[in-house]
């Protein structure tokens, strides 16, 4: 399982940024909501999603793109919404965790359970690393309860997402119109 930093400090690519955490509280989020505004990248980031209905090519970091990561307080899950030089929501990237927390720095920290949700503007879903987490599983580097964790966490975010009751979303467009707003948080 591996322990991953919301300030992603092995990202070499980014050679420019700004890095900033803020706890915030209202009626549908509780958390730690983290922002890395990529100010200049060496070059741009392309991913390439497909499955039986549609094949996407999306570039998730630019210079001038932000990532806003969202650390929900009692869920399995952070949600990262990567944002365009122009502030749109190029995807929602969901990892399934075991856990999360705050370090001794401040910087909130995830225990990456592989298995991913990804949400496209355009409403198409895709489910990614199931391979990774059965490969995880099989080396013994997680355990049965892990794993079904993660497709338990998965399975209800899709479900709530298809029922149109994933009300993360609505809260991640709701803090990312508002860094768009100062281009930091106020």
């Amino acid at each position: 399982m591996e322990h991953k930093t919301a300030d992603r400090p092995d990202w070499t690519s980014v050679t420019d940024r700004t890095f900033e955490v803020v706890s915030r509280e209202d009626s549908c989020f509780k958390g730690k909501v983290t922002a890395i505004h990529l100010k200049k990248v060496k070059e741009p980031l392309m991913v390439h999603y497909k499955n039986n209905d549609h094949d996407h090519e999306v570039c998730i970091a630019d210079s001038g793109y932000t990532w806003l990561q969202h650390f929900p307080e009692g869920k399995k899950y952070a949600i990262t919404t990567i944002l365009n030089q122009n502030g749109e929501v190029v995807q929602w990237y969901i990892d399934m965790c075991l856990d999360h927390g705050v370090n001794e720095n401040g910087i909130p920290w995830y225990l990456d359970l592989y298995l991913d949700v990804v949400i496209l503007p355009e409403h198409e879903l895709y489910l990614l690393d199931d391979n990774e987490l059965m490969d995880a599983f099989k080396k013994g580097d997680i355990t049965d309860k892990d794993m079904k964790l993660a497709h338990d966490t998965a399975k209800e975010i899709l479900t709530k997402y298809k029922e149109g009751v994933f009300e993360d979303l609505d809260v991640c467009r709701k803090h990312a119109s508002e860094w768009q707003a100062e281009k930091r948080f106020v």
